[in-house]
Order: structure tokens, then C-alpha cells, then sequence
């Protein structure tokens, strides 16, 4: 029963012309429209590090460490243009950090490297720098020389700069992801119209089949919407997604699925198409601009408040662990961003399914 459901809604979904323009049209009407009207917004200096310096200081620290961080910043310095100077008074090289001279210091020490960085103002491009170093500290082992001197660097630092095509490729696509929910909300609410919640309550057929066959029916939208991204951006904008771009895509895929349940969510407890609209059109805007797919994060996040308000958009914790697998790093954002967006897709679920039993016992 549920895979002729399933069946029905494939046919359905992908034989609606609308739908295909949609599929089709959207993502790269979005990332064309924001990647050129927007550019002046994300300059080549997003995200780079010119000008960008590091404090360090040894704490009684051996030789052999002192050649080791050495070996780590030149890496750094060739690859970034990052500088790294050393300080003899810690307490007022914190006060110049907590001023925004320098993105850190480093302390080291025969037992490993302190990292101090602002607690509230710490940059995008000191993030990166700093996620590096710490990756750079772990996976560097001397290369047997007597002095210890020469280190052998075990990861590949590949930073690129953000321009506005790269930058709205995913803002843009993660944007229009959100409207997906819109063709989902229709879809569950022709259903009641239809009275198929009255034949969901005279068959064997749960809810939840209904429901679930809406959903899968979104990700296939979903996935055709990030395939078709990836071929305009790659082939077209000549946007590199870099080599981690399989974990990009699952953090696409886990907002497809969030949309397509917040979809499912509206189209159930709507009391018409107009409500239903609306509601989805209100969220995803307010969600898009919240989360930096239409005003660059980098932005948001200097402004005080709005670099809290921020937070409680999905497109939030999207774009800013897809910014890091960009450049190649892979950390807590990316956990961060998959653990908000399956918690609230799970939320979505629980309310969609209660509501609809409420309504399937109403009919």
C-alpha cells in the first residue's frame, strides 16, 4: 500500500510542470540573482587573512618544541600570508587579541601549545586560522633528524577566497531548499481537499504512510535541486565545492528533509492554500536572512544582537559548516549543523504525525 502511495505522489510530483520549473529554475535563478547583484557584499577579502597576525611566546619551552611551532607557522604563513609574532608580555598581548590586532596567541610549552583567542570577537578568518594550526599541531611528527629541527606535514591547507559566486552557490541553493517546503505544504493539502483523510480512516492506511510518501517525495525534489546546482555552479560559475563536498551535500540533504517536513507540518494544520503560503514564505525569509543567504554571515555576525538572533535559523548552522568544508575543514560546525537540523526535523515529525491522527479521527 505504501509504495503504490509512493508510487502515485513520484508521478504525480514530477509530472506537474510547475514542479520541474521549480526543480529546475529555482536554485539557479537564486544563485545567479544573489552571486552578481550581491557581489560588492562578498568582496575577495571575505574570509582571507591579509593583515592577519598571530602572537606567540615561549613558556620555557625546549628547543625542539620552539622548531616545531616554527615549522607549523612558516606552513602557515606560506599558505595564508598569516604573520606570526613574538610577545614577551602575555597579559597585554591578551589585551591587543581582545582588541582585534591579532587573531591569538600561541604559548608553547614542552607538553603542547595554549591557544588563546577573543571570547567575543573572534573573526571568521581567525577561526580558520586557528582550526588549522590545531589540526597542524596534531599531525606533524619529526622526520628522525638528530635536532628534531624538520617536520613532515601530514594534512593539506587549502584556503580559498570567498567571492560572491562562490559564497551564494550555497546560500543561494540552501535558500531556495526552504521553498521546497511550499510544494510539500500544497501537496498535503490537496490531500484533504481530496478526502483522502476520510480514506485513510475507512482503510488500513496510517497517517504516517501519507506523510511519509510526502516526505520522500520532497528529498527526491531536493536532490535534483542540489544536482542541478552543482552542474550550473561546477560547469557554468566554475565554483569548486572543494574535496569534502560529499559532506556538504549530506548537510543539504538534512535540510531538504527539514523542509520537506515543515512542509508536511503547514500543509496538515492549514486552513487554506493562502495560510499555507504565506506561513512558508514568511519563515523562509525570515530564515534566509537570518541565516546569511542573503545578507553574508560575516556580516550578521559583527552586528550585536542580531550575532545571537542569528542562531535560531537552520541556515545559520548550514552555511557556516558548509563555509568550513569550503577550505577543506572538517569540525564541530559541520556536527553542530546536522544535530540542529535532524533535532528539528524530528520535532516537525512528532507534531506532523500527531496532528495528523487529531484530524484523521476528526474526519
Amino acid at each position: 500500500m505504501f509504495l503504490l502511495q509512493l508510487v502515485k505522489e513520484i508521478r504525480v510530483f514530477f509530472t506537474s510542470k510547475g514542479n520541474l520549473l521549480f526543480m529546475l529554475l529555482m536554485p539557479i535563478l537564486l544563485i545567479s540573482l544573489f552571486g552578481y547583484a550581491l557581489k560588492d557584499y562578498v568582496k575577495g577579502d571575505y574570509q582571507t587573512f591579509e593583515g592577519g597576525k598571530v602572537f606567540y611566546l615561549a613558556d620555557h619551552a625546549e628547543k625542539q618544541k620552539v622548531n616545531e611551532f616554527t615549522g607549523i607557522s612558516e606552513r602557515i604563513t606560506m599558505a595564508l600570508g598569516v604573520k606570526f609574532e613574538e610577545v614577551s608580555d602575555y597579559e597585554d598581548a591578551v589585551k591587543r587579541v581582545e582588541g582585534s590586532e591579532a587573531y591569538g596567541i600561541v604559548t608553547i610549552k614542552n607538553s603542547g601549545y595554549e591557544y588563546f583567542r577573543s571570547t567575543f570577537n573572534e573573526p571568521e578568518g581567525g577561526k580558520i586560522v586557528r582550526t588549522l594550526f590545531c589540526e597542524l599541531a596534531e599531525n606533524n611528527v619529526a622526520d628522525g633528524s638528530s635536532d628534531g629541527g624538520t617536520y613532515v606535514e601530514k594534512i593539506r591547507i587549502n584556503i580559498n577566497k570567498t567571492d560572491s559566486k562562490q559564497y551564494y552557490t550555497f546560500a543561494g541553493l540552501a535558500f531556495s531548499i526552504l521553498f521546497l517546503g511550499l510544494l510539500v505544504a500544497f501537496s498535503v493539502y490537496d490531500e484533504k481537499e481530496y478526502g483522502t483523510i476520510e480514506r485513510i480512516k475507512l482503510s488500513n492506511a496510517g497517517i504516517g504512510a501519507m506523510i511519509t510518501s510526502k516526505v520522500l517525495t520532497g528529498v527526491m525534489c531536493g536532490c535534483v535541486m542540489i544536482g542541478v546546482s552543482y552542474l550550473f555552479s561546477h560547469q557554468v560559475l566554475k565554483v569548486e565545492w572543494g574535496d569534502k563536498k560529499a559532506y556538504i551535500m549530506l548537510i543539504l540533504l538534512c535540510l531538504v528533509l527539514l523542509s520537506s517536513m515543515f512542509g508536511c507540518v503547514v500543509g496538515i494544520t492549514g486552513k487554506n492554500k493562502t495560510i499555507c503560503q504565506s506561513s512558508v514564505l514568511m519563515c523562509s525569509m525570515l530564515c534566509g536572512y537570518l541565516g546569511g543567504s542573503i545578507t553574508p554571515l560575516y556580516l550578521l555576525e559583527n552586528v550585536p544582537v542580531l550575532n545571537w538572533l542569528v542562531k535560531i535559523s537552520p541556515l545559520y548552522w548550514t552555511n557556516r559548516a558548509i563555509a568550513s568544508l569550503q577550505n577543506g575543514i572538517v569540525d564541530e560546525k559541520m556536527t553542530y549543523s546536522i544535530t540542529v537540523l535532524m533535532s528539528l526535523t524530528i520535532l516537525l515529525m512528532i507534531v506532523c504525525l500527531r496532528t495528523g491522527r487529531k484530524a484523521v479521527n476528526r474526519a
